[in-house]
């Protein structure tokens, strides 16, 4: 089992979380008394434990079938084992859960994007992240961490961070903390008619993100649009808000 389990960990950037009183102050901080959870990655299932003393039900969602059979022989009244990848589940076949999950660094943004894309099906999501991974999602404008990741997500979500977890309370240890946080649906502040086309456009601008705005502009549309607010052509991107790229957006889709 440790040398399948090891294997398994390399291949997808798994780290086990292994403390039970951190495993507590995550479902005490996801609030999931009475809920229906959908549990992302349960592992070994220390969390899984804790989330099934308090939820209603949880659904629990792992992709490797021997760590999938363990959590079966927990047997734990209220888990139905979903041997299966987190990233092909149609989430509108889980009454609409609260997500909660420890989530392997090589998909954090995919999961993100699913989250986005199958966001009227969940009810709120509490995720363990890398910390580097939060800053990105919670940076300022004019931050270096501030990106396209930052602006899609808080386009949909209310996101508050609970706590870091130092790296040394998971298996195998990673190089970095890991940080709790909470996302919430928010009504975005404009309405989008195609919410697709105004992300790309932002994450074409954001390749470029060393230059102008008006070179960058040039470099991903390969030319320059007319009435752009001159005040922010010397900017960078990281130096515009989602506003001004709403108004960028609106320029172009009138042209």
């Amino acid at each position: 089992m440790q040398k399948h389990s090891s294997r398994y960990k390399k291949r997808l950037g798994q780290h086990f979380l292994i403390s039970k009183d951190l495993a507590k102050k995550i479902v005490d901080f996801a609030e999931i008394e009475n809920e229906i959870v959908l549990e992302i990655g349960s592992g070994k299932g220390i969390l899984t434990r804790q989330i099934a003393q308090g939820a209603k039900k949880v659904f629990a969602v792992e992709i490797d079938k021997k760590l999938a059979q363990v959590l079966k022989r927990m047997n734990l009244p209220n888990i139905i084992i979903i041997n299966n990848d987190f990233l092909k589940l149609d989430l509108k076949d889980y009454q609409r859960p609260v997500i909660v999950g420890n989530i392997p660094y090589s998909i954090t943004t995919r999961i993100f994007e699913g989250l986005i894309e199958q966001r009227n099906y969940i009810k709120r999501a509490v995720l363990t992240i890398q910390k580097e991974y939060g800053q990105r999602i919670l940076a300022k404008v004019n931050s270096r961490q501030y990106g396209m990741i930052t602006l899609h997500v808080n386009y949909y979500y209310q996101i508050n961070k609970a706590f870091v977890i130092p790296a040394r309370y998971f298996s195998p240890q990673p190089k970095v903390s890991s940080v709790v946080i909470s996302l919430t649906r928010k009504k975005p502040r404009f309405v989008l008619k195609d919410d697709k086309a105004f992300f790309e456009l932002i994450k074409g601008i954001f390749c470029y993100r060393r230059k102008s705005l008006k070179n960058a502009l040039i470099s991903y549309l390969h030319k320059l649009p007319e009435h752009i607010d001159k005040k922010i052509l010397g900017k960078r991107p990281q130096n515009l808000t989602l506003n001004d790229f709403y108004r960028i957006y609106k320029n172009l889709a009138s042209a």
